[in-house]
């Protein structure tokens, strides 16, 4: 499997999606008096930097996962305890995603199904997926995100063009763009970027690759999803009246309309959008951060066809999403939002971290 450049890109585009109409949107407009478009400057430089590293050491080890080369490198009790950490961190971002998601699914089209029954659903869904082979995931990963990125872009253009949209909100908001953010509105700008973390696992599945082409469109491509994520809800509900509400995409998209056949308001369009991305990603974070941790554990080079492979894989996954079910039945609306944003500001240095010790260990690698 040679072609890495786009499966790369197509892990980047899913983090940058999910996360820019899920997380950041959110977050950021509780802070846009308070340096929030700052950040999504200084925040995509930082993911960007990250991102180079990350990627560049990795490509001096193809065909090699994080685990087998920190273990070519590092002493087991320094690399384990980072790489659960880390596999904890991708078992969060999924199953935090789900859960908004039976939130959205359970106020906005079915109200009077629990919010567990409806998780139990997605659980299965997900560990089904998450524990199939990496280029099985991949492969699903092209084929979602082709069929759903034109017609995310068909929302934004709607967006962007609808009778709602107001253009004086926004420029009050660029009257705060000299401000210096908050540590909370720079670590969710730089989660953005995230995606390049699922190469630690999707590396296994690229030989013979010693460069990732185009990389320097990633942060132009960034940078704009997340100014548009951000401004075209203010421009749509309003400088003030867009903290009103918790989902902020969904209330964007439920005030735009469209007369095109059968279909009346965009948000059913969103939703569907939504359902796909949300599957997608939780799948492909749940899938690395399980083989992850059975790396850990396991000597044997990683066989995902084997029996004695997926079994740990379905434990971890299917302990997660047990815990997913309960936490998505004890949490409101507000404790979840609360409960993203902290893993959301925490996890930053994290990322650095595990960055930094990948490239010092490729970069002794080179001396040796």
């Amino acid at each position: 499997m040679k072609a890495l450049s786009r499966y790369f890109f197509y892990d980047l585009l899913l983090s940058m999606v999910i996360n820019s109409i899920l997380y950041v949107p959110r977050i950021l407009i509780t802070e846009r008096y308070k340096g929030a478009i700052m950040s999504l400057i200084l925040g995509t430089l930082i993911g960007s930097i990250l991102l180079y590293l990350f990627t560049a050491a990795l490509m001096k080890y193809p065909g090699k996962g994080l685990p087998e080369i920190f273990k070519l490198s590092l002493s087991k009790y320094i690399y384990v305890p980072l790489l659960l950490l880390y596999s904890v961190l991708a078992f969060i971002a999924g199953g935090l995603v789900l859960i908004n998601f039976a939130f959205i699914i359970s106020r906005y089209l079915n109200p009077e199904t629990p919010s567990y029954i409806l998780l139990l659903l997605f659980v299965i869904v997900v560990c089904f997926g998450a524990m199939q082979s990496s280029k099985t995931v991949l492969y699903t990963a092209e084929i979602v995100l082709l069929l759903s990125l034109p017609l995310l872009f068909f929302l934004i253009l709607k967006a962007l063009t609808n009778k709602h949209m107001n253009v004086d909100a926004i420029r009050v908001i660029l009257d705060y763009t000299w401000m210096l953010p908050s540590w909370k509105s720079l670590s969710v700008s730089t989660y953005a970027f995230v995606g390049y973390l699922h190469l630690s696992i999707f590396n296994r599945a690229f030989t013979n690759v010693n460069s990732i082409k185009y990389r320097w469109l990633m942060p132009i491509f960034g940078f704009g999803m997340l100014l548009m994520t951000f401004m075209i809800p203010i421009g749509t509900l309003g400088t003030d009246g867009v903290n009103d509400y918790i989902f902020t995409w969904v209330s964007t998209a439920e005030a735009i309309q469209m007369k095109y056949a059968f279909i009346d308001h965009v948000v059913y369009m969103f939703l569907l959008l939504f359902l796909s991305i949300t599957f997608l990603y939780t799948m492909v974070t749940w899938h690395v951060a399980s083989q992850t941790i059975s790396s850990c554990f396991s000597r044997k080079k990683p066989n995902t066809s084997s029996v004695n492979s997926i079994l740990p894989n379905a434990i971890s996954c299917g302990l997660v999403g047990i815990t997913i079910i309960t936490l998505g039945s004890m949490l409101g609306e507000d404790d979840l939002f609360r409960v993203s944003s902290f893993c959301l500001v925490t996890r930053l240095p994290i990322d650095i971290l595990l960055v930094l010790t990948v490239f010092v260990v490729s970069r002794r690698r080179l001396r040796l």
